[in-house]
C-alpha cells in the first residue's frame, strides 16, 4: 500500500496505532460521517456494548418461547417425548408499548427499538387502509 492510499491515527480508546484506507475515508465523507478515532478492534468492541442490551433482549426471549414449549408440551399429556416447538404451541412473549399515534397502551410481538414508531392494532390497520 502506498501512503497516500491509507493514514495512520492514534487510538483514543487504547492508544494503538491503526490505518485508515482512503476508500473508507471517501465513505465516510460522502455520507457525512465523521472520522474514526478508535481503531476497528475498540470500533467492534464499542458496537459489541451498545448492542448488547438488544442483543441479550433477543436472547431472553428466545429462551422463553423454548422454555413455553417444553411446559406447553408437558401439559398436553405428553409421555416425556419432545415434540418439536410449532406455532400451535408456542406463546409468543408481547412487549408492551405505546402506540405513536392515539397514544394508548398496546401489547407488540417484537422488542420496540425506538427508532421507528410503533402502532396499535387499530391504527396499524388505519394506516394500510384495511
Amino acid at each position: 500500500m502506498s501512503a497516500e492510499a491509507t493514514n495512520e491515527q492514534s487510538c483514543a480508546a487504547c492508544g494503538e496505532t491503526f490505518l485508515v484506507p482512503s476508500a473508507e475515508r471517501q465513505f465516510r465523507r460522502e455520507r457525512g460521517l465523521p472520522e474514526p478515532h478508535e481503531c476497528p478492534v475498540c470500533r467492534m468492541t464499542l458496537r459489541a456494548a451498545r448492542n448488547s442490551e438488544l442483543i441479550g433482549l433477543y436472547q431472553r426471549s428466545d429462551a422463553l418461547s423454548f422454555g413455553e414449549s417444553t411446559l406447553a408440551s408437558d401439559r398436553n399429556g405428553s409421555t416425556g417425548s419432545s415434540r418439536p416447538a410449532t406455532r400451535s404451541n408456542v406463546t409468543k412473549q408481547r412487549y408492551n408499548t405505546v402506540c405513536a399515534a392515539c397514544g394508548s397502551e398496546t401489547q407488540v410481538p417484537f422488542i420496540p427499538r425506538g427508532d421507528r414508531p410503533v402502532y396499535c392494532r387499530d391504527c396499524f390497520n388505519a394506516r394500510k387502509g384495511r
